[in-house]
C-alpha cells in the first residue's frame, strides 16, 4: 500500500456554522492501479485531494505514505519529492517551453540542466508529444497537448504517486480518452498509483477502483 487514509476527519467554520466535510474517511491505494474519487460538488473530493497532496493536514486521523504519516513529514518536501499533481487547468508555466516546464521539477531537486533536458525530452516522447513541440510555449499547444505536457512534468517529479484533479475537465471526448488511457498505461507499465478526482462519468468504467464520496466518507462503487 503506497497511500492510506485512516479515520480522516476534517471540518471548517463558515460565518454561520461548522461544516463537517470528512467524517472518518478510510481508504487504501496500491501501486499499479488507477483509482477514481467521484461525488457531487461540495461533497469533499477537493478536501481529500488536498490532504493526499500534502497541502493541508487532517484535523484527526492520518494520511500515510508508505506507512509514514504526513503529519510527521516536512510538507514542502513531501509536495516536491513524494507526490505529483495534475490539474484540470494544466498549470504550465506560460513563459517556459514544453521541455522547460518538464525540466522545472528536476532542476528544483538539483538535477543538472543538461541531464534534466535529456530526461525531459524522453518524458515528452513517452506521453506522445512530437519533438516539433518540445520548444513551443504552452499557449501554442492544444488542450490535449498541454495536459500531456503536464503529465510529463508529473513523471519528472520521480514519484510513484500521481494525483489528477479533473484531468479531463477542459478536454473534448477524444482527448479525454487519450489522457485516461495514458494514465492507465503509466499505472500498468510503470507501477504508478494514479488517483483521479473527477465528476466525468464517462471515465469511470476505465478505472480499476472507484470510490464515491457520500456523507463525508468514501464508499467503494
Amino acid at each position: 500500500m503506497i497511500l492510506e487514509l485512516k479515520d480522516v476527519i476534517f471540518s471548517y467554520n463558515t460565518r454561520w456554522n461548522r461544516v463537517d466535510v470528512l467524517k472518518g474517511v478510510n481508504a487504501g491505494f496500491e501501486r499499479g492501479k488507477v483509482y477514481g474519487i467521484v461525488g457531487k460538488s461540495g461533497s469533499g473530493k477537493s478536501t481529500v485531494l488536498s490532504l493526499m497532496a500534502g497541502i493541508t493536514l487532517p484535523q484527526s486521523g492520518q494520511v500515510l505514505l508508505e506507512g509514514v504519516p504526513t503529519s510527521e513529514m516536512d510538507l514542502q518536501e513531501y509536495r516536491r519529492d513524494k507526490v505529483a499533481v495534475i490539474y484540470q487547468s494544466f498549470r504550465l508555466l506560460p513563459l517556459l517551453t514544453a521541455v522547460e516546464n518538464v525540466m522545472y521539477p528536476m532542476e528544483l531537486r538539483g538535477v543538472k540542466r543538461k541531464e534534466a533536458q535529456k530526461r525531459a525530452e524522453q518524458y515528452l516522447e513517452d506521453v506522445g508529444i512530437p519533438s516539433t513541440a518540445y520548444y513551443r510555449f504552452p499557449a501554442t499547444l492544444s488542450g490535449g497537448e498541454q495536459q500531456r505536457v503536464a503529465i510529463a512534468r508529473a513523471l519528472a517529479c520521480d514519484t510513484h504517486l500521481m494525483l489528477a484533479d479533473e484531468p479531463t475537465g477542459n478536454l473534448d471526448g477524444e482527448n479525454s480518452e487519450i489522457i485516461i488511457d495514458l494514465l492507465r498505461r503509466l499505472a500498468a507499465e510503470r507501477n504508478y498509483c494514479v488517483i483521479i478526482v473527477t465528476h466525468d462519468v464517462d471515465v469511470m468504467d476505465k478505472l480499476d477502483v472507484v470510490y464515491r464520496m457520500h456523507d463525508g466518507v468514501l464508499v467503494k462503487r
